[in-house]
């Protein structure tokens, strides 16, 4: 009886439980997971994104040497994700529409997650889940959510979705050898799950990328080996035809009729029938087998099986007759087929023609081309749009260069437009800069060199852009020309150290260990070091490059307090050293180094001026002012004057070296308002003349040796 009881309530627990899972299942598919699918496929409907959704029709095909990877060799790696990668991509135009639906299908999902952590439907969850996240370009997140899935149900029903899926998100993450890793195991739950559909695009990706790594062996041998191992006709009849297409990408014209022919031993579909056919006669042609090629046109032509397929048709027809070089009927098809420009394969037929035109230099009538072939989506729409922008700017700035150019020859003989030839020029030479970079991009070597070289040799000193004409050039020739190019670069980091393009050069000639430099610093401390070994020529223009260029930095007050303790206590210039003084006291009054040598100025100026009797140490009787920084510049080599001669005290300010005999204190004195010198409030005028270091001739003392000490009032 015991035994009875507890066999009944085993069993009413099971049913219990059984029953409470059934309606957790019952409540989050009603409640939330039929929402998120149907949010899902109406979204995948808005984006054209699955096989059943797209309108059954034919591939359209253009072989990859043909001009569509813009500006690069058939196999050159582009600087940014490969076309195959953008096209999986969802543009914001088109997710804006559809946005609030997928924010819907993240908000139910985490809803699921939390409330039936153990319902059936945590698998389709998390893949729903992760799809939103990827079609809103969020990569992180769309790769939690497929990893996750895959930890948890590594054989369910969804895992090869997740696997195809967290692939592309490693591949346009650019995480090449995770995707390709991942593409693998894709494959392998593909074939388990017999996930045909998965197996296919899996396939397509990885010859994709082996296109694009230049590896046209790993390219087709996912292919070869799904042929062998299918036993269905009609699969082995699609993966024939997909390495058929793939051989005729490549230029293999040979090998890809081959496999076109065996697409038709198989099964195949309408549509694929169709694709092995027409791309037979493309082959053909290629093969200036132009009349075994016309047959099976026109046997397409007039089957009404493929009626709905006249413009692919056509645009055969047109390639042939581009191939076989008759231009005035293809002109005229050409015109007739305008109809038909809103499929697919018209304009990349158009593309096909324009390139050949631009490769011929025939550069206006590309143009129209690549203008007819861009509108429609395509694969060669984004090289279509690049090319006729770039030729459409390449006549734009011809047309000005030709405006500009008489101006610039008159520059020679009229001299009284010389202030206007500035300008022009200027403009001058960046027409020619535009015009190196439109040929680098088009991939035009010879005539950007050309260009690259008019706009550094041209360039004037005043240029603010000969920087970038420069660093341009040095790039363009370092191939032939290492040692010009080296040399060119030392310009660069020495004048025009400042700018991104000195950095940049700074950092290729081994100037400095990091890559991003401190200029300010830089400049002082080689002003330093050159002062250090009695180099006073050049450690003052050092010091001086940073108190003119770079009036707003820290570094600015205490290099014209370098310049003039340079000036007042190694050279002996004091003339020089009271001008930098100056200068600190105008421009800097409020800072440490201008506090320190307030005083000595003042006194300095009182004295130049005839009101300060350095013998008695009073203020004189008010006579006229003699501004001496108003004078002549001052040569710092030529025989010093009279008052120059009096002797001053080296010490860091310019003051009274009779130090011993009595005298009024300078800040107890009762300023005379008619013989205040400097207000610390206001700016001092100071002379547009005054003397530069970096172009006096300096004599310089044989035995200084100058210390180097950061105490206030010590040289810095």
């Amino acid at each position: 009886m015991q035994r009875n009881f507890k066999l009944h309530l085993l069993v009413f627990g099971m049913l219990l439980l059984s029953g409470c899972h059934t309606y957790d299942n019952f409540t989050t598919y009603f409640n939330t997971y039929y929402n998120m699918d149907r949010l899902i496929w109406e979204t995948e409907y808005d984006f054209e994104g699955t096989e059943i959704m797209r309108r059954q029709k034919p591939r359209v095909l253009t072989p990859v040497d043909s001009g569509l990877r813009f500006g690069l060799d058939a196999f050159g790696r582009p600087a940014e994700i490969p076309q195959f990668l953008k096209d999986i991509m969802i543009e914001q135009t088109r997710l804006q529409p559809v946005k609030v639906k997928l924010d819907s299908v993240i908000i139910k999902g985490s809803k699921i997650l939390k409330q039936h952590p153990k319902s059936d439907y945590v698998e389709g969850t998390l893949l729903l889940m992760a799809k939103s996240f990827f079609y809103q370009s969020e990569w992180v997140s769309a790769e939690i959510k497929c990893s996750e899935l895959i930890d948890r149900f590594a054989l369910g029903d969804k895992s090869p979705d997740a696997h195809l899926l967290l692939s592309k998100v490693y591949l346009i993450q650019r995480k090449y050898a995770l995707g390709k890793t991942m593409l693998s195991r894709t494959v392998d739950i593909a074939w388990y799950k017999k996930r045909y559909d998965i197996l296919s695009e899996a396939f397509r990706l990885m010859a994709e990328q082996a296109i694009f790594d230049n590896d046209e062996e790993e390219a087709v041998r996912p292919y070869r080996q799904a042929i062998a191992q299918s036993d269905d006709g009609e699969i082995r009849a699609r993966w024939q035809l997909d390495l058929a297409s793939l051989y005729y990408r490549l230029g293999k014209f040979d090998r890809a009729l081959k496999e076109f022919n065996a697409v038709l031993d198989e099964s195949p579909e309408l549509v694929q029938e169709f694709e092995a056919e027409l791309y037979k006669a493309s082959c053909l042609t290629y093969l200036n087998k132009h009349e075994d090629a016309q047959a099976i046109l026109d046997d397409l032509d007039g089957n009404e099986n493929f009626k709905e397929f006249k413009p692919d048709i056509l645009a055969q027809r047109l390639r042939m007759l581009r191939i076989q070089g008759k231009k005035e009927e293809f002109d005229k098809m050409a015109s007739e087929a305008q109809k038909f420009a809103g499929f697919t394969a018209i304009p990349v037929v158009y593309f096909e023609h324009a390139m050949d035109l631009y490769k011929k230099g025939k550069y206006e009538e590309a143009k129209s081309y690549f203008a007819k072939s861009k509108p429609v989506k395509s694969q060669v729409s984004p090289a279509a749009a690049k090319y006729y922008g770039l030729l459409a700017e390449w006549g734009q700035k011809h047309d000005v260069l030709n405006k500009t150019k008489p101006v610039i020859d008159t520059s020679h003989t009229d001299s009284s437009k010389t202030i206007i030839h500035d300008s022009i020029h200027a403009q001058h030479t960046m027409i020619n800069y535009q015009l190196a970079r439109i040929h680098d991009q088009l991939n035009n070597q010879d005539s950007a060199l050309i260009y690259y070289t008019i706009a550094a040799i041209s360039a004037r000193m005043s240029d603010s852009n000969r920087a970038q004409y420069l660093f341009s050039y040095q790039k363009m020739i370092r191939k032939h020309q290492p040692e010009l190019a080296d040399s060119i670069l030392e310009i660069l980091a020495y004048d025009y150290g400042k700018t991104e393009y000195g950095q940049e050069a700074r950092v290729q000639m081994g100037f400095t260990e990091a890559v991003v430099i401190d200029t300010l610093a830089e400049l002082y401390s080689s002003g330093i070091r050159f002062r250090n070994i009695s180099n006073y020529i050049l450690a003052a223009r050092q010091f001086n490059r940073i108190a003119e260029e770079y009036r707003d930095s820290p570094l600015a007050p205490k290099a014209l307090y370098s310049l003039g303790w340079m000036f007042e206590n190694i050279l002996m210039q004091s003339d020089s050293a009271l001008y930098y003084y100056r200068l600190l006291v105008e421009r800097y009054p409020q800072s440490e180094y201008a506090k320190d040598v307030r005083a000595g100025v003042e006194i300095a100026l009182a004295h130049q001026s005839g009101l300060y009797d350095i013998n008695t140490g009073k203020m004189l009787d008010r006579k006229p002012i003699i501004d001496t920084l108003q004078a002549s510049p001052i040569d710092s080599t030529a025989q010093p004057n009279t008052l120059s001669q009096q002797p001053l005290d080296n010490a860091r300010t310019l003051s009274d070296p009779n130090a011993n005999q009595p005298k009024e204190q300078l800040k107890q004195r009762r300023p005379n308002p008619n013989n205040q010198l400097i207000n610390p409030n206001q700016p001092m005028q100071l002379p547009a003349n005054a003397p530069i270091p970096g172009n006096m001739q300096i004599s310089l003392p044989q035995d200084a040796s100058p210390a180097d000490s950061m105490n206030i009032g010590d040289p810095p």
